[in-house]
């Protein structure tokens, strides 16, 4: 299993530094690809062999006012309130669990992310919530994050490192916000972070229940769970997406583009990016497996400005059974959230 790590500091008023460390999952297969449905014939149908529209509740991306309400109403005030640890001590190793409020605010982060790339929402588990909390424990005692937690370290329970093994994992200091958990999960910054996993698995189109455990400083988000392949997959997703999009959760340049189709193969996909009709630098980085679907990821450079009309092109992309080439191209217009 191959880790994936960020780490970066974010001044508060020119005081508070916040230090975040987040660690996510790499699985060679995954839910996704072994669930399968059937179609009105009864034909079995595997997960990422078909697409589909957007979901019907999702955000209407071409309405700058409708991606603002609800950047306002389902993100950005999660985005501060403080986790609330509940019955939990590191001193005692007993987990606990986060408040309920802490919870819906995590998971109404998170689905607004998911509504903006036009998937269907995920529900959070009782019971995958509180293995959760067990692997945020262990994290949050050895101050570290692992996969697979050597029974050595502290307040270690197989629960917790068995749930650490299928959830993407996260530390910050001084105080973890309920909100900010599905923000860095989706900046997906650093340089081991090039394969954007963490933001692949909350955005597995077929996701239907998640978990997550936090404690004062560390969270667990269990991502491997189940699934449904005849949930809402669009044909490509891109982060930003496509349409009007906040420039407060622009990734600090680093881009995606998934694919619906399992098939897809970005390995020699050519990406060319526009803003306002200029041609602006984007590096591609090397394609990764192995996260959740197909996904092409570029960086924009450090002097492209986030705000504007941008246009991205992606061309010879590349599918199993297909003689000749693909090509995509969409448009992303950043804007500043307004109340």
């Amino acid at each position: 299993m191959r880790e994936n790590k960020k780490r970066w500091s974010v001044g508060l008023a020119g005081v508070t530094v916040i230090a975040t460390v987040v660690l996510g999952l790499v699985l060679e297969a995954t839910p996704a690809v072994a669930q399968t449905t059937t179609d009105s014939s009864g034909q079995r149908i595997a997960a990422g062999t078909r697409t589909t529209a957007r979901w019907v509740g999702a955000v209407n991306t071409s309405s700058r006012e409708a991606v603002n309400r609800a950047y306002w109403s389902q993100f950005a005030p999660k985005l501060s309130l403080p986790v609330l640890w509940l019955g939990g001590s590191i001193l005692g190793c007993l987990p606990g669990l986060s408040a309920l409020s802490s919870n819906a605010a995590t998971l109404s982060a998170l689905n607004y992310v998911r509504s903006l790339s036009g998937l269907a929402p995920v529900a959070f588990s009782p019971a995958m919530n509180a293995n959760a909390q067990r692997a945020a424990l262990i994290m949050d005692a050895n101050n570290a994050l692992d996969h697979t937690p050597s029974s050595s370290w502290r307040c270690w329970s197989q629960t917790g490192a068995t749930t650490a093994n299928r959830s993407n994992l996260a530390l910050a200091w001084p105080e973890l916000k309920s909100g900010q958990i599905i923000d860095m999960y989706m900046d997906d910054r650093g340089d081991s972070n090039k394969a954007v996993g963490h933001r692949r698995w909350i955005l597995n189109p077929f996701s239907t229940v998640m978990g997550t455990g936090s404690t004062s400083t560390a969270n667990a988000l269990t991502v491997i769970g189940p699934t449904n392949s005849s949930r809402p997959n669009p044909r490509y997703v891109g982060w930003p997406t496509a349409g009007w999009f906040p420039n407060t959760m622009e990734p600090a340049g680093r881009w995606s583009l998934s694919a619906g189709l399992r098939s897809v193969i970005f390995r020699d996909a050519r990406v060319r990016v526009y803003r306002n009709g200029v041609r602006v630098p984007a590096t591609k980085y090397a394609v990764h497996g192995g996260y959740a679907q197909p996904t092409l990821v570029w960086q924009l450079g450090t002097s492209v400005p986030r705000t504007g009309n941008f246009k991205v092109v992606v061309t010879n992309i590349k599918r199993r059974g297909l003689s000749r080439t693909l090509s995509y191209t969409y448009g992303v217009n950043l804007f500043t959230p307004y109340k």
